[in-house]
């Protein structure tokens, strides 16, 4: 079996590099060595050019990101105290699981509660967070994992609170995914949050960020190279996708990072 059918391959997220959700140079990112592509929710939706290229090129979908349809304040909470919103936020990753089925598509990544809601303490939140996921697992069944990924300026967003939280919904759907850029930010090394989360880990997200002290922290999914992670810190990651925002020069981004990681795994 090759690279890219044994899913061992690089990913590489085309809808962060160019703030696009179809029109991808996948051509390119092919070339470079990339074998798979994790994409937005919006890039469900059919008739998008980009399934049928990645069809041809024979690029697999590692990865649903889901992390932009659960942004405080903005698109929704798994922990919403308002039961509505809440309800909202999940039939809406439902619906994802329900095409992830159809394409095949192993992993949905979710982002924990937000940082605080009014009138709502942290156990409350936890247990609003646990209910969500368990009806995305109900939804998921046997097709999908649902992958908590921890996040800064959210409750639960540490290494240490993600397992707990994994483990509190006790299902083997529901796991964890790790982001190297999230992880500095919140004061972890890679390698430490990679321990914490232990056999709850399936998947990792690599994108660098500015932790330097006395900078402000944020969450701005830097190129490799471009801020304070080590990137001998990701050596043991497996299943990872590129995960930068780099408008300004994607296809430059995508090879460089390409490029760091494979130098880091020699």
């Amino acid at each position: 079996m090759t690279e890219k059918q044994t899913g061992a391959s690089a990913a590489v997220n085309p809808a962060l590099l160019t703030g696009r959700p179809d029109g991808w140079p996948l051509a390119e990112l092919e070339a470079m060595g990339y074998g798979a592509l994790e994409i937005p929710v919006a890039a469900l939706e059919p008739g998008l050019s980009w399934r049928a290229e990645a069809e041809r090129l024979g690029l697999r979908i590692a990865a649903v990101n889901a992390m932009d349809e659960l942004r405080p304040y903005l698109t929704g909470s798994l922990s919403d105290n308002v039961a509505r919103r809440r309800a909202d936020a999940v039939a809406r990753l439902t619906g994802a699981l329900e095409r992830m089925a159809a394409l095949g598509i192993p992993f949905l990544v979710v982002a924990p509660s937000r940082l605080a809601e009014i009138y709502q303490t942290p156990e409350e939140a936890r247990a609003l967070l646990t209910d969500s996921l368990l009806r995305l697992s109900d939804a998921a069944g046997d097709a999908a994992t649902v992958l908590l990924c921890g996040a800064p300026f959210r409750l639960f967003g540490a290494a240490r609170e993600v397992a707990e939280v994994v483990d509190g919904v006790g299902r083997a759907n529901v796991a964890a995914a790790l982001n190297l850029g999230h992880a500095l930010l919140l004061g972890e090394a890679p390698a430490d949050a990679s321990r914490v989360l232990g056999g709850w880990l399936r998947y990792v997200q690599v994108n660098d960020a500015d932790a330097r002290q006395g900078l402000p922290k944020l969450d701005r999914h830097l190129p490799l190279g471009a801020g304070s992670l080590d990137l001998a810190e990701a050596r043991r990651a497996l299943a990872w996708a590129l995960n930068v925002t780099a408008p300004d020069d994607p296809l430059g981004a995508a090879r460089d990072g390409l490029a760091l990681w494979t130098e880091e795994r020699r």
